[in-house]
């Protein structure tokens, strides 16, 4: 592993993600440290993955006069943007795919680098690091990394001096008669692509990736200090030893088992006892004639136990899912008062547009979710379409609003023949055209002051023939999405837009919503809500708005040059 050294900055401001944090700074790093703010020590901040920043000194009386105060350019390489800056007495952390960088958070010097270089290569876009007890958890590949906190050197007392092939040792602990010690993960589509969560002397770290072609996503539970592994959950049982086996076993054929990466981080109820993660898409993402049947636990909320990784509860949001709407935002916990009870939630956001609530003891809906027929006519050979999906229902006993379009209206007459209703399958030979945006790793906020949950979403529309596939992957086969189609069209003519809308969780309603620029179909980040009423989101053109958090009305933007 290099260390301490500086990296290639590219001309470009890439630090977008950064300079909206530093927003918020008014004080030295000593202060910072000294004067009760607030550290951000983990992606979604804190254990309920809600997002809310305790802080009222920035509000919405006096926004609207925020200045930028530095930027920071990373190398030319370092995609930083879907990273989630940390705060942590005064100095910011922040994590691209192959470098950990430490800078003061007020001034923006560099403080210190880290290159993570010990495994294989990155894939894809990082979401940032977790600070524990002084140390910096980043990842790269299916490695954990260990650095320390104050100097950017190895710890040397985890896995192998700071590096951890964690995923490598959770698959050779759980099934030692099918991996081999020097199997490497990367080589059957494993990856990391989320921080770890922690609690209590257990680091929580979960492995993507569905389009790899893998034997089930992995929650993998660790010592932070050393790397031991204390137990593994797979997302998709391959035999009785795991758990869920009776329960998933019959929701799937002879085929592969394959897919439900988790690649968001963990929500932690410390008083429950449970840990409650989203698992995304069996794979092919398109065609199912291989995989007859639910899929579980594909495209669901999982309630693992904390100390044992025994399953509590599970909700399957999409069955046998045949449009890569994979629940790849993190879940969100949430405590509400309505009618004099109080309600304890877990609440998920899905590429589907739909926001699924449930009481996060049991997983019972807090409202009904209605198993409704869906389109099942389908000419991919073999393919048997799952005949029902669970829409959620509002208190009044009709579906919630979608917090994003669910069927495209588009203004050329042509195109509209191709529309299709939501859970249409694709065709091999015809073009459909099916909503295709929805809520991708920003994960939802929600503030006490308001009891209100904020869903980041995007209006998108995808038109695609599938190329049948049947089980022919192997293990591993990298492009599994890719392969699956053999033409795909983004619908040019509907550009996508950036949704945030506000909901009342105990009921369904939704309060407000905006609507805000797009430059892709792609991911969006997430929002932040804090105690001064405020909301802030980022865009994927650079703009970073503020809105009041009850009433939706926009208080603040700015425009930087990249996305944020």
């Amino acid at each position: 592993m290099s260390r301490g050294r500086a990296v290639p900055r590219s001309s470009v401001l890439v630090g977008v993600a950064i300079t909206a944090c530093t927003l918020f700074g008014g004080l030295s790093g000593a202060a910072l440290a000294q004067s009760g703010s607030l550290d951000w020590s983990s992606q979604n901040l804190n254990l309920d993955n809600n997002r809310f920043a305790a802080l009222d000194e920035i509000n919405a009386g006096n926004v609207s006069r925020l200045t930028q105060r530095w930027s920071y350019e990373t190398g030319a390489t370092d995609n930083i943007a879907q990273a989630t800056p940390l705060v942590v007495c005064g100095v910011m952390y922040l994590h691209s795919r192959s470098t950990l960088f430490a800078l003061d958070a007020v001034t923006g010097e560099e403080l210190w680098t880290a290159v993570l270089d010990a495994g294989g290569p990155g894939s894809g876009p990082v979401r940032g690091p977790t600070f524990i007890g002084g140390n910096i958890y980043a990842y790269r590949g299916a490695d954990l990394y260990a650095i320390d906190g104050t100097n950017g050197t190895p710890v040397e007392s985890f896995g192998d001096q700071g590096v951890l092939s964690v995923v490598s040792n959770a698959l050779q602990q759980k099934y030692p008669d099918d991996f081999p010690p020097n199997l490497d993960p990367l080589s059957i589509g494993y990856r990391i692509t989320t921080p770890p969560a922690h609690h209590a002397g257990t680091m929580y770290v979960a492995a993507a990736l569905s389009e790899g072609h893998i034997p089930g996503g992995l929650l993998i539970a660790t010592d932070p200090n050393t790397g031991a592994i204390k137990w593994v959950f797979n997302t998709i049982p391959q035999g009785p030893q795991d758990e869920g086996w009776e329960l998933a076993d019959p929701t799937w054929g002879d085929g592969k088992r394959v897919g439900a990466g988790i690649w968001t981080q963990p929500a932690i109820d410390v008083e429950l006892g449970l840990l409650y993660f989203n698992t995304a898409n069996p794979n092919p993402p398109y065609d199912g004639s291989a995989r007859p049947g639910a899929n579980l636990f594909t495209n669901s909320t999982i309630a693992l136990d904390l100390e044992t990784g025994a399953l509590r509860w599970h909700y399957q949001s999409i069955h046998h899912d045949l449009w890569d709407w994979d629940n790849i935002t993190g879940p969100v916990l949430f405590d509400v008062t309505h009618n004099g009870e109080t309600i304890k939630g877990v609440g998920a956001a899905g590429k589907n547009c739909l926001l699924y609530l449930w009481h996060r003891e049991t997983g019972e809906p807090i409202n009904p979710m209605v198993e409704t027929l869906v389109p099942t006519d389908t000419n991919v050979p073999g393919e048997v379409v799952y005949p029902t999906q669970p829409i959620p229902h509002n208190a009044r006993g009709v579906p919630m609003t979608p917090f994003c379009a669910t069927y495209l209206d588009l203004d050329d007459p042509e195109l509209q023949k191709q529309a299709r209703q939501m859970y249409t399958p694709y065709s091999t030979d015809e073009h459909y055209i099916v909503a295709h945006g929805g809520s991708s790793f920003g994960s939802p906020a929600f503030s006490p002051r308001t009891g209100l949950l904020y869903v980041t979403g995007k209006n998108a529309g995808v038109s695609l023939l599938v190329k049948p596939l049947g089980d022919s992957l192997k293990l591993g086969e990298g492009g599994g999405h890719q392969k699956n189609f053999t033409e795909i069209d983004r619908i040019p003519s509907y550009p996508p837009t950036t949704t945030l809308t506000a909901y009342e969780p105990a009921t369904g309603a939704d309060a407000w919503q905006q609507v805000l620029p797009a430059v892709t179909f792609g991911a969006s980040s997430g929002s932040v809500a804090t105690a001064g009423d405020l909301i802030f989101q980022g865009t994927e053109d650079g703009g970073f708005y503020a809105f009041h958090a009850a009433t939706g009305e926009q208080l603040f933007h700015y425009q930087a040059p990249r996305t944020l």
